[in-house]
Protein backbone atom coordinates (compact mmCIF):
# COMPACT_ATOMS: atom_id res chain seq x y z
CA UNK A 1 0.00 0.00 0.00
CA UNK A 2 2.66 2.01 0.72
CA UNK A 3 4.28 1.69 -2.66
CA UNK A 4 1.00 2.35 -4.15
CA UNK A 5 0.87 5.74 -2.30
CA UNK A 6 4.04 6.78 -3.02
CA UNK A 7 3.50 6.54 -7.18
CA UNK A 8 0.28 8.14 -6.96
CA UNK A 9 2.62 11.17 -5.92
CA UNK A 10 4.63 10.62 -8.91
CA UNK A 11 8.05 10.58 -7.46
CA UNK A 12 10.99 10.89 -9.55
CA UNK A 13 12.78 7.58 -11.40
CA UNK A 14 15.80 8.51 -8.71
CA UNK A 15 13.41 7.74 -5.80
CA UNK A 16 11.37 5.04 -6.78
CA UNK A 17 14.42 2.82 -7.76
CA UNK A 18 15.97 3.71 -4.33
CA UNK A 19 12.43 2.46 -2.63
CA UNK A 20 11.49 -0.57 -4.97
CA UNK A 21 8.36 -3.18 -4.23
CA UNK A 22 8.50 -5.46 -1.18
CA UNK A 23 8.67 -8.85 -1.93
CA UNK A 24 8.13 -12.04 0.03
CA UNK A 25 12.36 -12.87 0.07
CA UNK A 26 12.87 -9.16 1.41
CA UNK A 27 10.73 -9.97 4.81
CA UNK A 28 11.95 -13.40 5.47
CA UNK A 29 13.37 -13.81 8.87
CA UNK A 30 17.22 -14.42 8.90
CA UNK A 31 17.78 -18.34 10.02
CA UNK A 32 20.90 -17.19 11.78
CA UNK A 33 19.16 -16.67 14.98
CA UNK A 34 16.91 -19.88 14.91
CA UNK A 35 19.94 -22.00 13.05
CA UNK A 36 23.21 -21.02 13.45
CA UNK A 37 24.65 -23.68 12.22
CA UNK A 38 23.47 -24.01 9.24
CA UNK A 39 24.80 -24.36 5.80
CA UNK A 40 25.24 -21.70 3.11
CA UNK A 41 25.60 -18.55 5.89
CA UNK A 42 28.28 -17.16 3.60
CA UNK A 43 25.21 -16.32 1.36
CA UNK A 44 23.63 -14.10 3.31
CA UNK A 45 22.81 -10.62 2.86
CA UNK A 46 21.64 -7.45 4.47
CA UNK A 47 17.86 -6.59 2.65
CA UNK A 48 17.79 -3.53 0.35
CA UNK A 49 15.70 -1.58 2.82
CA UNK A 50 18.28 -1.86 5.92
CA UNK A 51 20.82 -0.15 3.28
CA UNK A 52 19.02 2.78 2.50
CA UNK A 53 19.74 5.69 4.54
CA UNK A 54 17.67 8.79 5.42
CA UNK A 55 20.84 10.26 7.32
CA UNK A 56 24.21 11.45 6.53
CA UNK A 57 26.66 9.48 4.80
CA UNK A 58 28.97 9.47 7.85
CA UNK A 59 25.85 7.84 10.20
CA UNK A 60 25.31 5.63 7.16
CA UNK A 61 28.95 4.24 6.78
CA UNK A 62 29.08 4.08 10.33
CA UNK A 63 25.91 1.81 10.82
CA UNK A 64 27.18 -0.76 7.90
CA UNK A 65 30.44 -0.59 9.54
CA UNK A 66 29.37 -1.91 12.24
CA UNK A 67 26.57 -3.89 10.69
CA UNK A 68 29.45 -5.98 8.83
CA UNK A 69 31.61 -6.37 11.91
CA UNK A 70 28.99 -7.55 13.82
CA UNK A 71 28.69 -10.23 10.76
CA UNK A 72 32.36 -11.02 10.60
CA UNK A 73 32.67 -11.56 14.25
CA UNK A 74 29.59 -14.25 13.79
CA UNK A 75 31.27 -16.03 11.35
CA UNK A 76 34.71 -16.31 13.35
CA UNK A 77 32.84 -17.71 16.28
CA UNK A 78 31.33 -19.80 13.36
CA UNK A 79 34.66 -21.25 12.17
CA UNK A 80 35.94 -21.63 15.94
CA UNK A 81 32.96 -23.50 16.62
CA UNK A 82 33.49 -25.76 14.00
CA UNK A 83 37.47 -26.28 14.17
CA UNK A 84 36.96 -27.60 17.42
CA UNK A 85 34.34 -29.25 16.33
CA UNK A 86 36.38 -31.43 13.88
CA UNK A 87 39.54 -31.46 16.80
CA UNK A 88 36.92 -33.53 19.10
CA UNK A 89 35.36 -35.94 16.19
CA UNK A 90 39.32 -36.97 15.01
CA UNK A 91 39.70 -37.50 18.43
CA UNK A 92 36.74 -39.32 19.19
CA UNK A 93 37.58 -41.38 16.06
CA UNK A 94 40.92 -42.18 17.10
CA UNK A 95 39.53 -42.80 20.55
CA UNK A 96 37.15 -45.20 19.52
CA UNK A 97 39.48 -47.49 17.35
CA UNK A 98 41.35 -47.81 20.08
CA UNK A 99 38.65 -49.03 22.69
CA UNK A 100 37.65 -51.72 19.66
CA UNK A 101 41.48 -52.77 19.38
CA UNK A 102 41.60 -53.31 23.13
CA UNK A 103 38.31 -55.19 23.10
CA UNK A 104 40.28 -57.63 20.66
CA UNK A 105 43.19 -58.29 22.87
CA UNK A 106 40.95 -58.60 25.72
CA UNK A 107 38.57 -61.32 23.52
CA UNK A 108 41.57 -63.17 22.15
CA UNK A 109 43.14 -63.46 25.87
CA UNK A 110 40.04 -64.69 27.28
CA UNK A 111 40.11 -67.40 24.33
CA UNK A 112 43.59 -68.61 25.29
CA UNK A 113 44.51 -68.46 21.48
CA UNK A 114 47.06 -65.78 22.17
CA UNK A 115 49.90 -65.89 25.50
CA UNK A 116 50.18 -62.82 27.44
CA UNK A 117 53.69 -62.07 26.04
CA UNK A 118 52.15 -61.93 22.43
CA UNK A 119 49.43 -59.40 23.81
CA UNK A 120 52.66 -57.49 25.12
CA UNK A 121 53.78 -57.30 22.33
CA UNK A 122 50.49 -56.25 19.95
CA UNK A 123 50.01 -53.43 22.88
CA UNK A 124 53.79 -51.95 22.36
CA UNK A 125 53.37 -52.27 18.80
CA UNK A 126 50.03 -50.35 18.81
CA UNK A 127 51.74 -47.73 20.92
CA UNK A 128 54.39 -46.84 18.85
CA UNK A 129 52.19 -46.14 16.07
CA UNK A 130 49.32 -44.04 17.29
Amino acid sequence: RSRAAMQRLQPDSDTLTLYRSLKADDLAVSKEVTEENRHGQGSDKLAWFWRINSATNSQKSEWMYEFYRVNWLKAKARYDRWSEELKLVQHEMHWTVRWFQNQELMWRRRSGRVSRMDIRHMLKSRLSCG
